[in-house]
């Protein structure tokens, strides 16, 4: 079944005390599980459900069981009833749905694993650490690890699925968690999420080939350790992810994300920022390594912006973002993103050069920031990211991030299709007579790129 969620409308019969049993979760007093029969004719046999009430998801709780009450009411044993600090209204949800995956918002039922990722992401990006929470429901496996090794590899294996989430092509992702099961089996012995790949070299063909030249030309030396993937799908669209560092995990200092669009000759980088838990608070703390890192951002970005107007418009023409993120679980079958704060390097900056600057960064004080959701679908349709850069530009950040003792991942897209992002990968779809037709691009919309 999966990371599959289930709908249930809250009347006025029962709200009030949904809210004292998530009420005395919140602060310890109970451990949030409740019987409670809510109107409804279907079963849901989903391991998590949403409660809804007066148009929004207000709710999140596991099932240990429902059966029907009577013809109109179904019993459910909840377990770890949450309120959401921030309730999600449907009509946001809808829109991110195919009309299809919309039933269940309607009345009681399942949603599709597709439609359940895609909202489980949304309620994750407005309720930060509620990721958490869905860990205990879902039963995730929490590898256990040294902080210090644990934040490492969670970092990696977000810049992975943020790699994914950024070509806009759902059915690249492997289903299954990037990492086989013996691969889960070792983990606690490596340096980094994927395994290495001694003696493997990056390819020219068909790995990042820009104007006849590679940009993965920096010399590897004999201590870097490569590890990369291939995903495709059935249109053939590839992404295609290295992850390289030659430091051992203890002394690396974080992960730079560099996302590479061949078509487009365009790319974004993104620097990770770890939230640490401080008197009681989560937080980025704004050290003098942070601005020296800022201001390594800023000569980059200075290098790429476009010196002629042209037809290729972005947002942001400069490719260096920041994410802000806490980073105190490994789960190692996830595919999906962790939420953070995502912001642009030029944002930050001009936010620390207030008169007080701020000596941390943490969600309650820095609200106007972009949601990792919001972020990867602007990177998607082409929003952000450098118009026209040389390439020889990323060779030079891979050098200078590994020479700042950091682990790099880095994904290059790949879409001769030009289809637009978030189309569904599947290559066939039945028709209104049933028989199944190859689905081919709608000619009547113009390309994003």
């Amino acid at each position: 079944m999966g990371r599959q969620l289930g709908t249930v409308f809250a009347d006025d019969t029962v709200i009030n005390h949904l809210r004292d049993v998530a009420d005395g979760r919140a602060i310890g007093h109970e451990d949030g599980d409740s019987k409670i029969s809510f109107l409804g004719t279907e079963r849901v046999s989903a391991p998590v459900v949403l409660v809804l009430y007066q148009g929004s998801v207000q709710f999140v709780a596991g099932v240990y069981e429902e059966n029907r009450a009577d013809d109109l009411r179904w019993m459910f044993q909840l377990r770890r009833l949450t309120r959401l600090r921030r309730p999600v209204e449907v009509s946001r949800l809808r829109v991110e749905l195919r009309t299809d995956q919309q039933r269940p918002f309607a009345k009681q039922g399942r949603l599709t694993p597709k439609a359940s990722e895609t909202v489980l992401r949304i309620l994750v990006d407005e309720n930060p650490g509620l990721e958490h929470v869905l860990g205990a429901l879902y039963g995730i496996r929490d590898i256990d690890l040294p902080v210090p090794r644990k934040e490492a590899l969670a970092e990696e294996r977000d810049s992975l699925a943020t790699l994914c989430a950024f070509t806009g092509a759902p059915d690249l992702a492997p289903a299954g968690g990037f990492l086989a099961e013996d691969e889960i089996g070792d983990i606690h012995d490596r340096d980094s999420f994927l395994p290495p790949m001694y003696g493997v070299t990056p390819r020219e063909d068909p790995m990042v080939e820009h104007d006849a030249n590679t940009f993965l030309g920096w010399s590897r030396k004999s201590n870097d350790r490569l590890a990369v993937r291939l995903f495709e799908d059935s249109y053939g669209r590839t992404l295609e992810i290295m992850n390289v560092n030659r430091w051992p995990i203890e002394t690396r200092l974080g992960t730079d994300l560099i996302y590479y669009h061949r078509q487009r000759h365009s790319f974004v980088l993104v620097q990770y920022k770890r939230l640490v838990l401080d008197d009681q608070r989560w937080r980025c703390r704004v050290d003098s390594h942070f601005h020296d890192q800022l201001e390594v951002m800023r000569a980059l970005d200075a290098r790429c912006h476009p010196q002629y107007p042209g037809s290729d418009y972005r947002m942001v023409p400069t490719p260096s973002f920041v994410k802000i993120c806490r980073l105190d679980s490994l789960d190692v079958d996830s595919t999906s993103m962790i939420s953070g704060m995502c912001m642009p390097r030029e944002q930050v900056a001009r936010y620390l050069d207030r008169p007080e600057s701020p000596k941390y960064l943490d969600q309650d004080t820095f609200k106007d920031h972009l949601t990792s959701t919001m972020f990867a679908q602007l990177v998607a349709v082409g929003a952000v990211g450098t118009v026209g850069v040389a390439t020889e530009l990323i060779k030079a950040e891979i050098e200078s991030s590994l020479r700042q003792q950091k682990s790099v991942s880095l994904g290059v897209f790949s879409d001769t299709t030009r289809r637009r992002p978030s189309w569904s990968s599947a290559s066939r779809r039945r028709s209104r007579s049933g028989k199944a037709s190859s689905r081919q691009p709608d000619s009547r919309q113009a390309p994003l790129w």
